[in-house]
């Protein structure tokens, strides 16, 4: 069913962890980009299809690409380098410009390119008449920097979170949205998947107080509608991220109208169930869940479906490696 992993003293028992991080962005954007805001029914269908011997491969979008441009800069400079960062998403982005990216971050690009990175920060803070973007585009992609800064203080990590962010995403609620993501996935990481999960132990941001409430109560029968109208399902990171990190806790129990044993697939169709922004929700929800549960819990028929499969494993390892490096 599921690899059950032992947390060990810096968190990380094996690249299991790093592997199904990695994976799981590849596969969650590639099995999401059709299923924008459609119906819970449409998903189980493709699931179905796919279990009994489709050969699609579903095509990644624009927040793999940057999830991975992050991973490939953490590997070659062994740190967060902004303007390494800001040229590799410059370059993928013109490398391949037809994968999904929103019309505010193609401007940055642009802006960036035609500076020559002179002020990397520039163009993200100059957006929406100077306040910045509030998406969830830099929680989207901070996966990598809660791997590769596992064994960092907490506030550490939110220095990286925020130079990593602040490229693109200048609101303090674009880059606070990608520093509890990032610290989700930093809590699972060192979670023990064969105990229960106590979400009232993360004390990390006053957001998961609604969480907590309906998680707490034990509130399992209350709906995706509910949980899109209560903590929201739309592109900015306020009403995103919350709603991910739950969908990683309610994919922790059995759900009432999908019968399934494998919590990383629950936490995947529940996600989408919430509609709005699914491809993005769902991908920051199964980050938390690959780093929980690890790659064995992914199944292979949907991982065999993923564009770029081996050049994201390969690079998933090289990401681990550095992880052990920055920590040594």
């Amino acid at each position: 069913m599921c690899n059950v992993r032992t947390a060990t003293d810096d968190g990380l028992q094996d690249d299991s962890q790093s592997l199904s991080m990695c994976c799981e962005t590849s596969l969650l954007h590639s099995f999401n980009s059709g299923y924008d805001s459609k119906f819970c029914l449409m998903l189980y269908k493709c699931y179905i299809t796919i279990k009994i011997g489709s050969i699609q491969i579903f095509p990644y979008t624009d927040d793999t690409c940057m999830t991975l441009s992050v991973a490939s800069s953490l590997v070659e400079n062994k740190k967060v380098d902004s303007k390494d960062l800001a040229k590799r998403y410059v370059d993928e982005y013109f490398s391949q410009p037809k994968r999904g990216y929103g019309n505010n971050v193609i401007g940055v690009f642009h802006a960036l390119k035609e500076t020559n990175f002179e002020d990397v920060f520039l163009p993200g803070k100059m957006q929406f008449g100077g306040s910045g973007s509030y998406g969830n585009g830099a929680a989207m992609r901070i996966a990598p920097v809660a791997l590769f800064g596992h064994g960092k203080t907490d506030e550490s990590l939110q220095r990286d979170i925020e130079e990593c962010s602040r490229i693109t995403h200048n609101h303090p609620n674009g880059y606070n949205g990608a520093i509890l993501q990032c610290l989700a996935v930093k809590a699972a990481l060192k979670s023990d998947s064969s105990k229960e999960f106590d979400p009232d132990n993360s004390p990390y941001c006053q957001s998961l107080k609604k969480i907590k409430e309906i998680y707490l109560q034990n509130q399992e029968n209350i709906s995706s509608e509910e949980i899109a109208e209560y903590l929201g399902n739309d592109v900015s990171a306020h009403k995103s991220v919350p709603t991910a990190i739950y969908s990683f806790l309610r994919g922790m129990k059995p759900l009432s109208d999908y019968e399934c044993l494998n919590p990383f697939v629950r936490t995947l169709y529940f996600a989408i169930s919430v509609g709005g922004d699914t491809d993005t929700i769902a991908s920051m929800a199964g980050s938390i869940a690959g780093a929980y549960y690890g790659i064995d819990a992914i199944p292979a028929e949907l991982q065999e479906r993923c564009e770029f499969k081996n050049e994201v494993d390969n690079l998933a390892y090289k990401l681990y490696d550095a992880s052990q490096e920055s920590t040594s």
